[in-house]
């Protein structure tokens, strides 16, 4: 655990982790693990052991036990296998932010799926009028992958981003679109007075997309005192001089959204696959630096894969920045089964 430890609030249940706090003996309102933290491809090695080489998942359990997974990279893979191990029929919804390949390429190795006793509920935004079910099924097609779709055994249900939010029983997830290549989603999930966000791929800064104009405020409105929160930081800021359009955004670029939602933590996500480890902790510690000399109360760590944090149902912080209204697109509608 970090000295400078908040008790009560949010804790890293696992060893060597960025940015650790204590813990209440409260039952939390919200757990978090990261099963795969990488962004564009999966990046195995020596070089990543402590932050990870799978690519995005992040699963989310609430106090009452009910489980949500956000993106399907090569990390729901070894989620996946944890689930299995346990033998108890899986009930759980995925969202996904997107469907380039390393937000999507591990649902096919997902152990869950080719169990009858699963249920999973999938919302994913329309991509040029394609559904969801289509734009899944596809990828198991003969031309991509040797099994059938039809080897699925679980309940599976697809249902479209809408513009309402989606609730179960005390969990409300919204989701708002990103500034990334296609039609890409941020989420946030509350629970009571705790929340996480998860903002996987989304450039700042830069480039040309659908909703310029006041994106920038309806992102720091939408993450108004948020907990915790998840976002891209794929780019130094040198890397991002020759990468403007890509999608994405640089470390310093994520602190200051950070700062100006009023955000209590951020986890660096989407580590890019070529930065190893020794770097990635001298860019938390350097940002951390930065964030002291200025006085803010922000938390800086980078996302680690396999770790786990708690968020305990706390007020929420004064916003510092400000915003205009929101215009949130949240999962709800269309459902195909």
């Amino acid at each position: 655990m970090s000295a400078d430890a908040k008790p009560g609030r949010v804790r890293a249940a696992t060893s060597g982790a960025e940015g650790d706090e204590t813990a209440s003996d409260a039952t939390p309102a919200l757990r978090m693990i990261c099963w795969g933290t990488r962004g564009s491809i999966p990046s195995p090695g020596p070089a990543t052991v402590h932050f990870g080489g799978n690519t995005p998942c992040l699963e989310v359990r609430t106090r009452n036990g009910r489980r949500l997974i956000f993106d399907a990279g090569t990390g729901i893979r070894a989620l996946g296998n944890h689930l299995a191990a346990s033998g108890a029929p899986v009930d759980a919804t995925l969202f996904l932010s997107h469907f380039h390949w390393d937000h999507i390429q591990g649902i096919p190795f997902f152990a869950p799926l080719y169990d009858e006793r699963t249920h999973l509920r999938i919302f994913g935004a329309r991509q040029n009028g394609i559904g969801v079910r289509q734009l899944l099924t596809g990828q198991m097609a003969p031309t991509h992958f040797p099994v059938p779709y039809d080897a699925l055994a679980a309940t599976l249900e697809y249902s479209d981003l809408a513009t309402t939010p989606c609730e179960f029983d005390d969990v409300r997830v919204r989701s708002l679109r990103m500034r990334h290549p296609g039609s890409t989603y941020g989420f946030r999930v509350d629970v009571g007075r705790a929340s996480v966000a998860f903002l996987p791929d989304n450039e700042l800064v830069g480039g040309r997309y659908p909703i310029d104009g006041d994106a920038y405020d309806r992102f720091v409105e939408f993450l108004d005192g948020v907990d915790t929160l998840y976002h891209d930081a794929m780019y130094t800021e040198e890397e991002y001089r020759h990468r403007v359009g890509w999608g994405h955004s640089t470390f310093e670029q994520a602190v200051e959204l950070a700062e100006r939602a009023g955000v209590r933590r951020l986890q660096l996500f989407h580590h890019a696959p070529d930065r190893g480890d020794a770097e990635l902790h001298a860019i938390v510690e350097r940002l951390r630096g930065d964030v002291a000399r200025r006085g803010s109360a922000l938390e800086v760590g980078a996302a680690v894969e396999g770790q786990e944090l708690i968020v305990q149902d706390a007020l929420p912080p004064p916003r510092t920045g400000s915003s205009s209204p929101s215009g949130l697109s949240s999962p709800s509608g269309r459902t195909e089964r």
